[in-house]
């Protein structure tokens, strides 16, 4: 009977301690691959401004300003490197910058923008590079794609960064030891207006699509990796927020709220897979089933996310034939 070992991750958002983790997770848990289910990238370019004067000839040492949301510190050259590193391991992106390179960020977006994602390829090709090292002595597929939060420039790095072990999977149909992943890594819309969003139909039309190039008769084997998550499940519950973009807290606890695709709940309704693996809604990590019109209870699964802690949120499956044998639930701290 067909076994396969997969161990899910989701929603890296850039934090290299994340990265990190998941290059070396293949040494604990046995894997035959590990699907990374899009938001590759961090979310905040962070300058770090040298202050005009500041270097002192008699000691040979530099002041840095470092303002994270706000949060203004004055470091020195010795401690730049550590800062560095921290706000690289929570997914953030420093520049260090005199005050006119500060200035011409902050006086033009497109410089912004273009920084910005400079230095997304340049952390993403160094963290890859420390997986697929790693993974290609263990033997180990990585299957990965962009999410709603990635932009085209990035989408477009991990196609061509493609190789025997990185393998994208966005828009695409993959087989691996006779089962099929259909990539797909853009969301519905959200308040925050990301890079990679589509309506309802539109997803749902492109998955059809994708769909189409599997055997009918596969179907049993398909494994829909889609970033986000089914409507009305236990994996698709976000923090409810207000119009200020702050949770809404009644009776003490924080109110929860549906925001996955009815597209992807209807596709698994509709197609019956073997399964739905899925991100995009970082505070529902778990397992839920849909009952398909075939009479299927399809399970669906979300690894959760806890990337700005360092931490690495997994889910080990066992898949035998056509179905789920085993699921576990991992944070690697």
């Amino acid at each position: 009977m067909d076994r396969l070992r997969i161990l899910l991750v989701s929603d890296l958002h850039g934090s290299s301690m994340a990265f990190g983790k998941l290059s070396n997770a293949i040494k604990f848990y046995k894997a035959d691959i590990v699907v990374l289910a899009g938001d590759l990238t961090g979310k905040a370019l962070v300058p770090i401004v040298r202050e005009d004067g500041s270097f002192s000839v008699t000691n040979g040492v530099s002041k840095y300003l470092v303002n994270v949301f706000g949060d203004v510190k004055s470091v020195n050259d010795g401690e730049l490197d550590n800062v560095i590193k921290r706000l690289r391991a929570r997914g953030y992106y420093p520049v260090v910058v005199d005050k006119a390179g500060y200035e011409e960020l902050a006086s033009s977006r497109e410089r912004v923008r273009d920084t910005f994602i400079k230095l997304m390829i340049e952390a993403l090709e160094e963290d890859l590079g420390k997986v697929e090292a790693r993974y290609r002595e263990a033997g180990v597929k990585l299957l990965l794609m962009p999410g709603n939060d990635d932009y085209q420039e990035i989408a477009d790095y991990v196609r061509r960064r493609a190789s025997d072990v990185l393998i994208p999977i966005d828009e695409d149909v993959v087989e691996i030891n006779g089962y099929h992943f259909l990539g797909f890594g853009y969301s519905t819309p959200t308040p925050w207006h990301t890079p990679r969003e589509v309506s309802e139909e539109d997803l749902r039309a492109r998955v059809e699509k994708l769909i189409g190039n599997v055997d009918k008769s596969r179907l049993g084997k398909l494994i829909l990796v889609i970033h986000d998550p089914p409507n009305n499940t236990l994996i698709d519950q976000a923090y409810q927020l207000d119009k200020d973009f702050k949770p809404v807290i009644r009776g003490g606890e924080v109110l929860r709220t549906h925001v996955g695709s009815k597209s992807v709940r209807v596709l698994i309704e509709e197609y019956s897979p073997l399964m739905g693996l899925h991100g995009h809604v970082h505070e529902s990590p778990g397992i839920d089933y849909i009952r398909s019109r075939a009479g299927a209870k399809v399970p669906v699964v979300n690894a959760g996310s806890e990337y700005s802690e360092g931490v690495l949120r997994m889910a080990y499956l066992i898949v035998e034939g056509n179905r789920l044998k085993n699921t576990s639930y991992l944070g690697a701290r």
